[in-house]
């Protein structure tokens, strides 16, 4: 019965010690370590140690034997599994101590001595470490590893040839894994390429190791697997960072090595990654989208963040068509619904907004606030994909982004020409447009401009060749960019805040407050604040110039906003005009300047007019008569005679008004224009009111000249409209009028 007992006992102890070397080799070392000190448990304390040398954990070791030597290699064999969970643990004095006991179990086991080697490795003692790797190796049945961990002892003591002859040695014995093959790669003087090669599949294969796939337990627990899991992603980015150190070079499935770095905490190193795959393949939606995720991410106090960078990245995601095809193609597989194009700009705009709403709302660091900048940048790299993208350096697909990844790939002097080649074939396709049209009515050359505003300056120098508010590459792509965009957003007074200090950092230090808005001559820093003028000649002059055309503009639309409001201010509107004027003398553009601020007046008179606010059009005619030149004054003045005519009208047929102010406005609406019929029949009728008026008013002096007036302004307009029944009847009836006031006593004459 109790010889029974102690072989069910022994065979209990014997599974336990299978069930824990089993959950040690997936990583579960709580599971292990229950395992093993139950197999401790139910073997009672060997009197004799077993002097047999075969290997610890070998099938059938201590099978069913009730004798010492069965009880002594189990209790080994546990303790040597209870040694290693501590020193997967970090408990290297705890772990040496379970292995002596092992050791003193079974002094000719090769086990023990082998994790005796591996723990004082692991403490840095390695001679400690090469003596019982040795003697584990001098045992009747070596164990399997020992070759390997000898050989990586002597790597670390500097002894690469003893090391390189166990490898090769252990490679005869069996295959190597990769972690071995790096070592002998890395010993035997291949390529750096091959060895980061070997070491980027260690890496690799580290995460699959262990617990690492689908075969972890269930029962695993939570925290024992994060534990692990930090432990695969640790020593898989020391691998990729050592790889790194030996073959600095891009790899490709940058982004998978990135990751990795990312989860083994060495976030900075994963940036720097991407950063070269970026540079190697800008045009790799794959590698930018995960810079981006990871500068987003990326805590500045690290020091691997800055925001331009990110900004840079994010910009060129949202408009990278492949970058789309990809997200669509991937939800329509996870989702089993097809994604349809349509939505991408939704998409689009939603990834846009939550970046927006992830971007602090300033960064002392920073040059620009991120989140102004993000909108620079991305909105550059909207109008670059709508002209097809700018070329790639190895002629690979066309790269889509915003300056800062034009500075950033030190390609500016190339994208200054190539900005400059696509604005002056837009401008040639705007000529030939507009001849074609004057042509087809027959108006001369130069006689009109687009209504509403004025063409911005092109790149080569021309002025008035871009219709209003045309988005220029060139413009968007340098410090003008942010301007252009506020601009396009009905900013103006913003947009003109951000076109008074275009200089970088060092210019604005060196030369102050009175100094230019525009970087010095030899500023270093300019072409890659500028990519869209970098290379040009009179790159200095001609952003100098160009700023100045959006300041005209800016103030243009500052004027047009004020007439637009419900209560105008019109001293206000005719400063901003008045400006806009002096802008486009020093541009050239004066007249056309004129023309738009004339087409600007014309159309908010035309607003207020329709909706019966007479006073408001007259003031915004004569208002912008007072700041436009006489070339211009003839279509003011034609609209100003007919709108002075109504009011002058409206307010007369009012009874209980005087005729003062109508008189007025109607003798203006004549002067302005005499051809106007109405007007001159209707001042005809009012001054002869007007004069009735002052002579029941006691004034016969006054409703003579009146009356006077009536015939003499009667008799002008009868040589525009000869016979016209209407003057001729108000003129008979005025002079009818003033011969009954002439015989008439005056109080104030007796």
């Amino acid at each position: 019965m109790t010889a029974r007992i102690a072989c069910a006992d022994l065979t209990g102890a014997e599974q336990a010690c299978v069930d824990g070397e089993s959950a040690l080799a997936e990583g579960d070392t709580t599971d292990a370590e229950r395992h093993f000190r139950r197999a401790l448990a139910l073997v009672p304390v060997p009197v004799e140690a077993d002097a047999t040398g075969d290997a610890d954990g070998a099938p059938g070791d201590g099978a069913t034997g009730g004798d010492a030597a069965g009880r002594a290699r189990l209790a080994a064999r546990a303790w040597t599994g209870a040694g290693r969970v501590r020193l997967a643990r970090g408990e290297v004095e705890g772990a040496e101590a379970d292995f002596e006991r092992a050791h003193g179990l079974r002094p000719a086991a090769a086990g023990p001595l082998h994790w005796l080697g591996c723990a004082a490795a692991h403490r840095g003692d390695l001679a400690a470490a090469e003596r019982h790797l040795t003697a584990s190796l001098a045992c009747a049945v070596p164990h399997s590893r020992s070759l390997v961990q000898r050989a990586y002892v002597h790597a670390r003591a500097g002894r690469p040839d003893a090391a390189l002859s166990d490898l090769r040695a252990a490679a005869l014995a069996g295959p190597l894994d990769d972690e071995a093959r790096w070592v002998v790669a890395a010993l035997s003087g291949r390529s750096p390429r091959e060895v980061s090669l070997r070491l980027r599949r260690a890496a690799l294969t580290s995460l699959a190791g262990p617990g690492g796939g689908g075969g972890q337990r269930q029962a695993e627990r939570g925290g024992e697997r994060w534990r692990r899991a930090a432990e695969r992603w640790g020593r898989a980015g020391a691998l990729i960072d050592a790889a790194r150190g030996v073959d600095p070079r891009p790899w490709p499935f940058a982004p998978l090595y990135a990751v990795t770095l990312v989860r083994s905490g060495r976030r900075a190193s994963a940036v720097a990654l991407l950063g070269d795959a970026v540079r190697h393949d800008p045009a790799d939606h794959r590698v930018t989208h995960t810079l981006a995720v990871a500068l987003l991410n990326s805590p500045v106090e690290e020091g691997c963040c800055t925001w331009e960078r990110c900004v840079a990245a994010w910009a060129a995601v949202l408009h990278d068509a492949g970058f789309w095809e990809h997200v669509r193609t991937a939800a329509a597989r996870r989702y089993g619904v097809p994604v349809e194009p349509a939505l991408v700009p939704d998409l689009r705009a939603g990834l846009r907004e939550v970046l927006e709403r992830r971007m602090p709302d300033d960064d002392t660091a920073a040059r620009v606030a991120p989140g102004p900048l993000l909108q620079r940048e991305a909105d550059a790299a909207k109008l670059l994909a709508a002209v097809g993208g700018f070329p790639s350096a190895g002629g690979g697909a066309p790269l889509i982004c915003g300056p800062l990844r034009i500075a950033e790939l030190g390609r500016t002097t190339e994208f200054g020409a190539f900005a400059a080649a696509r604005e002056a074939a837009v401008a040639d396709t705007l000529t030939a447009a507009r001849e074609a049209a004057i042509a087809g009515t027959g108006a001369p050359s130069g006689s009109t401009s687009p209504p509403g505003g004025v063409a911005g300056s092109s790149p080569s120098g021309t002025p008035g060749t871009l219709p209003p508010h045309h988005p220029s590459l060139t413009y968007a792509f340098s410090e003008l960019g942010f301007a252009q965009l506020l601009l396009g957003q009905g900013k103006a007074v913003d947009a003109l805040a951000a076109l008074a200090e275009l200089r970088c950092s060092g210019c604005r230090a060196r030369g102050g407050p009175g100094a230019g808005a525009v970087c010095e001559p030899g500023c270093a820093r300019f072409d890659e604040l500028n990519p869209g003028y970098a290379g040009l000649p009179d790159k200095h002059r001609r952003l100098a110039l160009d700023a100045r055309g959006l300041a005209l503009e800016a103030r243009l639309s500052m004027g047009r906003s004020e007439l637009g409001s419900p209560r105008p201010d019109f001293g206000a509107a005719a400063a901003y005009w008045r400006r806009a004027l002096v802008h486009s003398r020093e541009l050239d553009r004066y007249r056309e300047t004129q023309t738009a601020i004339v087409d600007m007046a014309l159309g908010a008179a035309r607003e207020a007019h329709r909706a019966g606010r007479l006073s408001l059009a007259v003031d915004t005619l004569d208002m912008t008569r007072s700041v436009i030149g006489a070339n211009e004054r003839g279509r003011l003045e034609g609209q100003l005679a007919r709108v002075l005519a109504d009011r002058g009208i409206s307010v007369a047929n009012d009874a209980e008004a005087l005729l003062d102010q109508p008189a007025a406005d109607l003798r203006r609406s004549v002067a302005f224009n005499p051809h106007l019929l109405r007007a001159q029949v209707s001042l005809g009728a009012v001054l002869r009111g007007l004069a009735l008026a002052r002579w029941s008013s006691g004034s016969l002096s006054g409703a003579r000249a009146t009356l006077r007036e009536a015939i003499d302004q009667l008799t002008a307009a009868l040589t525009h409209f000869p016979d016209d029944p209407y003057l001729e009847e108000q003129r008979e009836a005025a002079v009818a009028d003033l011969d009954h006031v002439m015989w008439q006593p005056d109080e104030s004459e007796q």
